[in-house]
């Protein structure tokens, strides 16, 4: 396992820990964080080659995809990263009380959309993924848990509604069991990867016959 595949694993674990507070708690969810951030740096500078060939070759459906997908998710992950510090309890020195409610808000909706986008980003490229480990993807059990990944996302938990600031203050249930926490959070991710897997896939056959005729 080479080290950028190390950094992956690293940050999908950390990404899962992160939206677990009821395990980290408020401490652990920050120290958790400025891993993450130190993850999310490595990992651009180990994929720098993709910002140079931006402007290099044909844009497939594919490929818009992907770089909208991933623009998106490097700007909500900032936004998620410089909200969290304005609103840090363990680093003070850092907070700006003027923009406190801004900060709320942004983290709210962007630390969701961090997590949508990084299962999203994953699927577009799990074909690459499972070549290399020999993996067949979606499985049975992929399926399944994926289904119940959007009934937590949309039903459970109504997580889309903090994306879209329909509701303002997420609901943290810190009774629920810890094994439960992880389970719907690897649930919906595996719903995210599986929806961009998909996307992908559907994209290319488009296009593919769009060619043809």
């Amino acid at each position: 396992m080479n080290f950028r595949r190390v950094i992956d694993i690293l940050m999908t674990l950390s990404l899962m820990l992160l939206m677990s507070m009821q395990i980290t708690e408020q401490a652990g969810h920050e120290y958790l964080g400025i891993f993450m951030f130190v993850l999310f740096l490595v990992h651009q500078y180990l994929n720098r080659r993709w910002y140079g060939a931006l402007l290099k070759g044909r844009y497939t459906v594919n490929r818009i995809l992907s770089t909208v997908v991933n623009f998106s998710l490097l700007i909500s992950f900032i936004m998620t990263a410089f909200s969290g510090i304005i609103m840090s309890e363990n680093f003070p020195e850092f907070n700006i009380d003027e923009l406190y409610s801004f900060a709320r808000l942004a983290h709210l909706c962007c630390a969701y959309l961090s997590f949508v986008l990084m299962g999203v980003h994953l699927g577009l490229h799990w074909g690459m993924i499972a070549g290399k480990i020999k993996s067949r993807w979606p499985g049975f059990i992929a399926f399944l848990i994926s289904g119940y990944g959007f009934y937590v996302f949309f039903v459970s938990e109504k997580i889309h509604e903090y994306i879209f600031l329909i509701n303002q203050f997420a609901f943290i249930d810190y009774e629920k069991n810890s094994f439960l926490v992880l389970l719907d959070n690897i649930s919906m991710f595996v719903f995210w990867t599986f929806a961009g897997y998909y996307a992908s896939k559907i994209l290319a056959k488009l296009q593919a016959r769009q060619i043809r005729n």
